[in-house]
């Protein structure tokens, strides 16, 4: 055994400068990510509440593009859109440079927001291209945890620069993702499938080598009438506000809910990038002769445990309530490294070439929603009773259990007997 498949790493050999793309992305995405909010109000001028309202709306105005994005998929190809994605917030983040206006603001934020919802489909089909036979999981668990390692080294960064230089280092910041999203781009416009070594042997629902359109024409009619996907979508919601808790909710709840000190929520935050980055190409290839369903099963099992564990948090006894914090923040991480590359190689395997990007772009339609719903959702729900948000997303996780039970059942048989890997 190598060390690279010993490390649940994929045969990258052909395909550096896809790799190289994505640690660049994640590096410049975790520049801005951290100071979004903090980058509109203090180099801006925008009041807080506006800002708040201004990236609610763009999200809001930003559900239609995953959709958007799948027949654009289909025609041109992913790696097409991939590019015009990183193109688009090329200049997106060079016009937040020269305006403080605004409604302006809520364009550029909009249109950046449909670039990310587009690149995020088309990335995820492009991996379907370029993975060999049966390492598709291994390429979404790499990516994930690149893209970890991104963002902190990114947060890292943009921390210097803002306390560096005040508001030009948030400037500079804005500017450095511009170039990420550029290079980024330039690398995948140059890199040629020829250079890759030949797939072994695609199964079902592979893809062929070719980078071109998927051939024969269907729309999102053909795609919603298979019952199977449906209930894929119905997990995908649930999985999509699993997630989010973790940075809309946790935080709030730490603090003001439970009254505990401010350190907390951003080491449990550490906690999980260290976990994910050590643990996803590991747990993505000890799971890789799995069932999709019976993964994605144990993983929604696993988070209604932590749930269960956040929920009791003792406000009173400090050292305690951080004891239970992190315990519940290892289980919830267990439980994101085996959804993160299974929900999308699920996806991939039911859609085959011809309309994997409508199914991808369906997928990130599920989790624009669950972006939108989640902070509203959340923030009531946690001004009801500190434990209700984390009751609500068990009962939620243990539906999607029951919904992946009968998946199991009428998933078509090629995708049924396919493991995680596959």
């Amino acid at each position: 055994m190598t060390l690279i498949d010993a490390l649940g790493l994929p045969q990258t050999r052909g395909r550096v400068p896809l790799v190289l793309a994505q640690l660049v992305d994640a590096l410049g995405t975790g520049l801005f990510l951290p100071f979004a909010v903090v980058y509109f109000h203090a180099a801006k001028g925008v009041p807080l509440a506006t800002v708040g309202v201004m990236l609610s709306v763009a999200a809001l105005l930003s559900l239609p593009a995953g959709p958007l994005a799948g027949p654009l998929i289909d025609r041109f190809g992913p790696r097409r859109v991939v590019v015009a994605s990183n193109l688009v917030r090329v200049l997106t983040f060079s016009g937040y440079v020269f305006t403080d206006v605004p409604w302006q603001l809520v364009v550029l934020v909009t249109v950046t927001l449909w670039g990310e919802s587009q690149f995020r489909p088309a990335a995820a089909a492009l991996v379907a291209q370029v993975a060999d036979g049966g390492q598709r999981a291994r390429w979404y668990a790499m990516d994930r945890a690149l893209r970890n390692v991104g963002f902190g080294a990114g947060g890292l960064l943009g921390s210097a620069l803002v306390g560096w230089g005040g508001s030009p280092g948030y400037t500079a910041v804005v500017v450095f993702n511009a170039v990420s999203f550029l290079v980024a781009a330039a690398l995948v416009a140059a890199w040629s499938r020829a250079a890759a070594p030949v797939a072994s042997g695609p199964g079902p629902g592979s893809a062929p080598a070719g980078d071109g359109p998927g051939t024969g024409r269907a729309g999102y009619r053909e795609v919603l009438a298979d019952r199977a996907f449906r209930g894929v979508l119905v997990t995908v919601a649930v999985f999509g506000l699993c997630d989010l808790a973790l940075t809309v909710l946790l935080s709030a709840y730490v603090i003001e809910a439970r009254g505990l000190p401010a350190w907390q929520p951003g080491t449990l935050f550490a906690l999980n990038t260290l976990l994910v980055v050590l643990g996803q190409t590991a747990v993505a290839r000890a799971v890789e002769h799995r069932r999709r369903p019976r993964v994605l099963q144990a993983a929604a099992l696993l988070w209604t445990v932590s749930f269960g564990l956040f929920a009791v948090v003792p406000g009173e006894h400090g050292a305690l309530a951080f004891a239970v914090l992190a315990l519940g923040m290892v289980v919830f991480t267990a439980a994101e490294l085996l959804q993160a590359p299974t929900s999308s190689a699920l996806t991939v395997a039911m859609a085959g070439e011809r309309l994997r990007g409508r199914y991808l772009g369906l997928e990130e339609l599920m989790w624009g929603v669950a972006r939108v719903l989640a902070p509203a959702l959340f923030t009531w729900l946690l001004a009801k009773g500190p434990g209700l948000p984390w009751l609500a997303l068990g009962l939620c996780c243990l539906a999607a259990v029951g919904v992946l039970c009968r998946l199991d059942r009428v998933l078509p048989a090629h995708v049924r007997r396919e493991t995680v890997g596959g």
